[in-house]
């Protein structure tokens, strides 16, 4: 984990997440590459001619949406000065999803933040999960930072996803001071057990736990979170859309309900 992206843009939610970059960024002796995405306006293409009198206004417009950027990025290259984690920084105009996905192909860790409720982000996790091969540190609304050292969940299902999420979390699991493979209503026999995944982790020095959960009439998500919860869990490691993302929307899912809301920092990879 040495190369993290952090989306950048001025969200109440980012001071949060740029904490966490720092922190997992400390935790690996890595850098910090800051992507700071600014759509094109709706209006830029337009014809200047359409606007008449107008037009004058929209150059206005873009201009001092390029001056809020300049400043928002002068403000926060100051606070990143002040601290002990080397750092880039990138502008680049598009659309936010996009620019994370193609600036992700070397990083080992894209820092997102979930949405509130009610609020459009400027850029989805669950686009980014599902269209970059890189894994993303997810930030519930109002959460600042990680402590990597806390205990640390592995949402366990006999799935590719869940497996690669497994493996991409290695080295920041290394650092947990427990962890615990939680399974929900474990199918009989099968493949990749929950066994498997610990036994995996074991050769990597990990030492970790199998707990088996019963929904017993809630739903598996509200049964994994509860868990999280019980187990006083700092961040959980997820596989995400092990189905396809149209079905979660339209039916529901774990991954769906915990990009939601999650009680957690989640690690995730599709």
């Amino acid at each position: 984990m040495k190369s993290i992206l952090l989306h950048v843009a001025p969200d109440a939610d980012f001071p949060g997440r740029k904490e966490a970059a720092l922190d997992v960024a400390r935790a690996f002796g890595g850098h910090v590459h800051c992507l700071q995405p600014r759509r094109i306006p709706a209006y830029f293409g337009a014809d200047a001619a359409g606007f008449g009198a107008g037009a004058a206004l929209v150059a206005e417009l873009i201009e001092q949406e390029t001056e809020a950027a300049r400043q928002f990025r002068q403000k926060v290259e100051a606070d990143l000065a002040k601290e002990d984690v080397p750092f880039s920084w990138e502008d680049a105009v598009g659309e936010p999803a996009d620019l994370l996905i193609e600036g992700s192909i070397l990083m080992d860790l894209i820092v997102m933040s979930l949405s509130s409720p009610g609020t459009t982000p400027q850029a989805s996790v669950a686009e980014v999960l599902v269209r970059a091969e890189t894994p993303v540190l997810a930030l519930p609304p109002g959460h600042v930072g990680i402590d990597l050292t806390k205990r640390a969940v592995v949402a366990w299902k006999a799935s590719m996803e869940s497996a690669k999420a497994l493996r991409a979390a290695v080295p920041m699991l290394a650092l947990a001071e427990e962890v615990v493979v939680v399974v929900v209503d474990p199918p009989e026999g099968g493949d990749l057990p929950p066994t498997e995944a610990a036994r995996y982790l074991s050769r990597h020095g990990i030492s970790a736990h199998v707990k088996d959960r019963r929904t017993g009439g809630q739903g598996v998500a509200e049964t994994l979170a509860q868990t999280v919860r019980e187990l006083g869990a700092g961040w959980m490691v997820m596989g995400a859309y092990s189905r396809s993302r149209t079905i979660e929307f339209l039916l529901g899912g774990v991954t769906r309900d915990f990009l939601d809301s999650s009680p957690v920092p989640l690690v995730m990879a599709h």
